[in-house]
């Protein structure tokens, strides 16, 4: 950081302190204060980058500017309060990241508590109503309908998804990656070729998250081909206009949900949630549960297949 910003940074932190011991809007002539410059938020988007991914990042900054007036005048947090839940946690999150960043972090913890400001998490019952209103039999109909109207590049990266239970993003990410890996004849970075499983923790700055990380994927000879024949490199919002343009909505993220279910009639819970990147810290899971991953790839395998086999006709 060069002198010019740190120097900045230090008025702006002597703004936010000041307005903040001064008693921020009860002082009638608060501490005049220029709002953080260009040069401060360019910082931040970089700080950013180094724990969230760059989609991630762009919409913490974006939140943060939106945001960054109730860290210097803790009144208007008050605005918080008629959010819904899924936007007041966004925006709490995104005013903890600034906040740590320009050293303030203190006051905001103080500020969460003055206006009984909550991280709500899903309730029981909204998981419920989830799984209630989920009608994954209409999903696969989706799919199908989908698949024949797309290119194969963006039919396959759907395919791909369902088959391997990753998020949209990473599906799309994974099929780029296999394709460029073959053609520098590196594949085997990625593919274990024995066991038919992509490594996708050996690439963090792709899969890696702060939760439900995408480890392992195991997938068949057949789809491996079909990604290597179409060469899928779109990215996943290119993917739901392409799905927009056809006249149908997105149901990609039901995607996920559809593969541990179809998993589950055959697999543990345990190894299910192993697929998708929940991995539970009990003592059992640490030290006792031990599965084979020959094993986990045959009985993953058997599960998919009538899927697989229905979608991949549907493709050629």
């Amino acid at each position: 950081m060069g002198l010019g910003t740190r120097a900045s940074v230090e008025k702006t932190l002597s703004c936010f302190r000041a307005r903040w011991w001064t008693g921020g809007d009860l002082n009638p002539r608060p501490p005049e204060c220029k709002m953080i410059n260009d040069a401060i938020w360019e910082n931040f988007g970089t700080w950013l980058l180094k724990t969230h991914k760059q989609r991630n990042a762009k919409e913490a900054l974006r939140n943060a500017k939106k945001y960054a007036a109730i860290l210097e005048k803790p009144s208007m947090a008050s605005q918080l309060l008629m959010l819904n839940k899924d936007l007041r946690r966004v925006a709490m999150s995104s005013l903890s990241n600034l906040s740590k960043y320009l050293g303030v972090y203190d006051q905001w913890k103080q500020t969460i508590r003055n206006y009984g400001l909550k991280w709500e998490n899903t309730t029981s019952l909204e998981t419920f109503l989830s799984i209630l209103n989920s009608n994954l039999e209409e999903t696969e109909i989706w799919l199908r309908q989908v698949i024949k109207k797309l290119p194969s590049d963006y039919s396959t990266i759907l395919v791909f998804d369902v088959l391997t239970g990753l998020r949209p993003s990473e599906a799309a990410m994974s099929c780029k990656l296999i394709t460029d890996l073959s053609n520098m004849n590196k594949l085997d970075s990625y593919l274990d070729g024995d066991l038919m499983m992509l490594q996708h923790f050996r690439f963090p700055d792709l899969f890696l998250r702060k939760s439900k990380n995408a480890y392992i994927s195991f997938i068949t000879p057949e789809l491996l081909q079909l990604v290597l024949r179409t060469k899928p490199s779109i990215k996943y919002s290119a993917i739901d206009t392409m799905i927009g343009r056809q006249g149908f909505n997105t149901r990609t993220k039901q995607l996920r949900k559809l593969y541990a279910t179809r998993l589950r009639n055959d697999l543990p819970q345990e190894l299910v949630d192993l697929l998708q990147g929940r991995i539970s810290q009990t003592i059992f899971m640490k030290f006792y549960y031990k599965p084979l991953l020959r094993d986990i790839q045959q009985k993953t395998i058997k599960a998919l297949q009538p899927l697989q086999m229905e979608l991949l006709s549907q493709i050629q």
